[in-house]
């Protein structure tokens, strides 16, 4: 005959008090109560709209420090604006205009990571925004508005701020005042930290209109207006990351053909004149360059003619002075990228040219050919 175990009777009972506070928990059985969604605020939906904007378009980390709705007047506008500012006009519906400006900050964040791939932590100059600036940051502008449209629906107060783009931008901010209706304005004003490792804090500041009628701080207890259903907005198509590299292949180059550099002392300089000849080193007609405007050394080449030009045939330095396979160079018909792509570059652009001074240093004069020679004379 088994002993009984004195503490089989409480542990039992205790178990079963557990599992009655575990199901009243549960509600009865039932699956557990998730905590009610808290409501969107302009702060949070705004904060979100701006982050999904940066990383939807460019990838580009942003974080919000902080975020402050507000509501101001026309003549408030001024004084709410950053230090050299960005100021974009946004085109809404029908004939209603609202502004936003970014600080210096914010913009460089923006166009360092177009141009460069990422933020750094340089110190900026001091100028106004151009034109430049301002395009580069429109689809910023525009992908941010889109975001924030969705973000804000439902939120009191700001219901009408669907449908505004970038418009235009202005070189003075003190024009904003008379190209805007003097009405109320909802505002939001963020401090953003853009860019990793490496990041800058910029300020956006936002201004949209209020329609007519419409309260800029409704009491607690009115009764909410109803409006029609608005309908969803329609996805974008995924933006392509736009580069800087094809603009920048297009931008023209000046490069200079030289036959030779002679030294000459300035009585010989002076008696230079119109239809006298000068005696050139026969080496100069197979050590030709092709240098640019500051004098570094790109390629060499033979002087010669082609198709009735002056021709430059470019010389691969590890081939033989009897090579003539290399690409020629002339004033039509062949690009300098082709020509300089067959050529082999100089090791270090950056080396010193022996006949060039610095501004201020004694001896010969450099005369490369082929400059004009009247303003020496006289």
């Amino acid at each position: 005959m088994t002993q009984a175990d004195p503490n089989s009777h409480g542990s039992g009972v205790l178990r079963r008090m557990l599992q009655a506070k575990a199901q009243a928990r549960l509600g009865q059985g039932g699956a557990p109560q998730l905590p009610a969604t808290a409501p969107p605020t302009p702060a949070r939906a705004g904060a979100t709209a701006i982050g999904r904007a940066a990383d939807r378009l460019y990838q580009l980390p942003v974080r919000a420090l902080s975020v402050q709705p507000g509501a101001l007047t026309l003549a408030e506008l001024p004084e709410m604006l950053p230090e050299l500012p960005l100021v974009v006009v946004l085109q809404g519906p029908g004939d209603l205009l609202g502004a936003i400006a970014l600080c210096p900050q914010a913009v460089a964040a923006l166009v360092e990571w177009q141009a460069l791939g990422r933020v750094t932590s340089r110190g900026l100059e001091r100028r106004r925004p151009t034109r430049s600036d301002a395009l580069l940051c429109a689809d910023f502008i525009n992908a941010f508005l889109t975001d924030l449209t969705a973000e804000m629906e439902g939120v009191e107060g700001f219901e009408a701020i669907a449908g505004y783009r970038f418009l235009t931008h202005l070189d003075d901010p003190r024009p904003l005042s008379l190209m805007l209706e003097d009405r109320p304005l909802r505002s939001l004003s963020f401090h953003l930290a853009m860019g990793a490792p490496d990041m800058r804090e910029g300020q956006v500041l936002l201004a949209l209109p209020q329609p007519a009628g419409a309260a800029l701080r409704p009491r607690p207890d009115a009764t909410p207006a109803l409006s029609a259903p608005v309908a969803p907005p329609v996805p974008a198509p995924a933006p392509v990351r736009v580069s800087l590299a094809a603009p920048m292949l297009e931008a023209p180059v000046v490069v200079t053909g030289v036959l030779c550099r002679k030294r000459v002392s300035l009585a010989e300089l002076r008696g230079l004149l119109a239809g006298r000849l000068m005696a050139l080193p026969r080496s100069c007609l197979t050590q030709a360059t092709l240098e640019t405007a500051d004098g570094q050394v790109l390629a060499t080449a033979k002087f010669g003619e082609a198709e009735g030009c002056h021709a430059l045939r470019l010389r691969d330095p590890e081939a033989s002075d009897a090579d003539d396979g290399a690409p020629t160079l002339s004033t039509h018909g062949l690009s300098l990228g082709a020509a300089l792509g067959a050529a082999a570059m100089p090791a270090d652009l950056a080396q010193p040219d022996p006949f060039r001074h610095a501004a201020g240093a004694s001896g010969p004069i450099d005369l490369p050919l082929g400059r004009d020679l009247t303003a020496l004379r006289s």
